[in-house]
């Protein structure tokens, strides 16, 4: 039986994310029981993604509309794809984005995944930037 010196659980994994045997053992010399049935759960993403692309908005009075809302999207990943400016994620299209939203640097690639169902909102300070986005739902 596996056991560590700890007499914690033992778990052995093929590798792919599946249990094959889990053992449990109560430390040397007490007393325990062995866990005859033990479970756990792990997140293995979705069957679905979408991607397309958007254009921030040059107001920060005003953010563009880079991703709607989707019940049940687990996240989606947004890269910056002209990278001459940074851009600003906000939760809303009415908001001061250059001052207070997530900032994304101007850099081609620079990308943030976000958990979130939630529609994201983007603006730029003086021009428009494309973005790419890639959603799991």
């Amino acid at each position: 039986m596996a056991q560590n010196n700890l007499g914690a659980p033992v778990y052995i994994t093929n590798g792919t994310g599946t249990t094959d045997a889990i053992q449990t053992a109560p430390a040397s010399g007490s007393s325990g029981t062995v866990a005859t049935s033990p479970s756990f759960s792990r997140s293995v993403g979705s069957a679905t993604i979408a991607t397309g692309q958007s254009t921030s908005s040059i107001s920060p009075a005003a953010a563009t509309l880079v991703v709607a809302a989707r019940s049940g999207r687990q996240s989606v990943m947004i890269s910056n794809i002209t990278g001459t400016q940074p851009v600003y994620l906000t939760a809303t299209a009415s908001t001061t984005g250059a001052t207070t939203g997530f900032f994304l640097a101007a850099a081609v690639g620079a990308s943030v995944t976000i958990a979130t169902a939630a529609a994201i909102y983007a603006t730029s300070p003086t021009a428009g930037q494309t973005l790419s986005y890639l959603e799991n739902y």
